[in-house]
């Protein structure tokens, strides 16, 4: 398999806040799976670069123009930003994937503007989208497993990534963790 060059970025704020709370604490509110997913294209053999936007960074400049892929991680109030981030590295021939609350909540809308839109992900989901990573316009394919992930990478694997985000914050650092993969049941509702 041929070695990607790999984007991931994790979109924490819609717009730029000059507030002293935003730049303190924004940073701080980055998400757990892009780490995730870095370390499970890492794994794979790929080359990645992972940003955290907090409303503060050049998004443009945040990572590379010569990119294979592009995953980024959105809520919904994000959404614009997110659509915007896609088509410019779609301009520059990268296949774009969109995760995170936005893209399970809002997978049709989503699927306009990017190539893989992702529901429950685990390291099989990353496997075939890096495997393939072919566009797919004008919409985009929805994957999914069936539930979340049973194991996720701990703060060791994920740790050079964690202490690029703790540079970041000027004040107060917090490191993510997770305390839940989510509901153990398999209720049919």
């Amino acid at each position: 398999m041929e070695k990607l060059r790999i984007g991931i970025i994790d979109v924490v704020a819609n717009s730029p806040k000059t507030s002293m709370w935003a730049r303190a604490m924004r940073v701080n509110l980055a998400a757990i799976m892009p780490q995730v997913i870095a370390v499970w294209c890492e794994q794979e053999g790929h080359e990645v670069f992972l940003a955290y936007c907090a409303g503060h960074r050049n998004l443009v400049e945040a990572l590379p123009d010569d990119l294979d892929i592009v995953f980024v991680g959105a809520f919904t109030s994000a959404a614009e930003v997110a659509y915007a981030v896609s088509r410019y590295h779609q301009s520059k021939g990268s296949v774009t994937v969109l995760g995170g609350p936005h893209a399970r909540c809002y997978p049709t809308d989503a699927s306009r503007y990017f190539d893989y839109v992702l529901g429950f992900t685990d390291k099989e989901v990353i496997k075939v989208i890096l495997d393939s990573h072919e566009p797919h316009r004008p919409h985009g394919l929805q994957l999914s497993a069936s539930r979340q992930p049973s194991v996720l990478p701990g703060v060791r694997e994920r740790w050079k990534h964690i202490e690029r985000l703790l540079q970041e914050a000027p004040w107060v650092k917090i490191v993510p963790m997770i305390g839940s993969l989510g509901c153990p049941y398999t209720c049919s509702f």
